[in-house]
């Protein structure tokens, strides 16, 4: 049975509890990282996950891992969250192959609510299997 995979990337603690709070009990993994290695450490199963990203834990990393996993075919789907600071480089981060780019105004439930549409496309493309192969960056 597929469980969808949920990496939260942030410099501190905000909007994982907020992600780990609403998927409590839905069977979606949920799990806060730290660093861009160990996102690369985790991604190296054969499943599609979604990674949240707030780009207030370094923009440039988060851009460069976003350009790494679309070079990389990884089977992960990027939503990034920016600041005010940040909030130019959307289309930067689209163009790179962010799947999906909002202000941290949008909240926890907002934020929520876009994680659930990304994850069923997981399920989606984990029941008919799309072919893109999973490695470590």
């Amino acid at each position: 049975m597929f469980a969808p995979h949920l990496l939260i990337y942030e410099k501190t603690p905000r909007w994982g509890p907020e992600l780990k709070r609403h998927f409590l009990g839905s069977g979606v993994v949920s799990r806060a990282v730290r660093s861009i290695a160990e996102i690369g450490r985790l991604l190296t199963t054969d499943r599609e996950c979604l990674l949240v990203m707030d780009l207030q834990a370094g923009a440039g990393d988060c851009l460069r891992f976003v350009a790494q996993a679309q070079q990389a075919k990884l089977s992960v789907r990027t939503l990034l969250i920016s600041s005010t600071q940040t909030r130019e480089l959307e289309w930067v981060a689209r163009e790179l192959g962010a799947d999906h780019f909002v202000e941290e105004k949008i909240g926890g439930s907002g934020l929520a609510h876009l994680c659930q549409l990304y994850l069923e496309q997981c399920r989606t493309a984990a029941s008919s299997s799309d072919g893109r192969s999973v490695s470590a960056i």
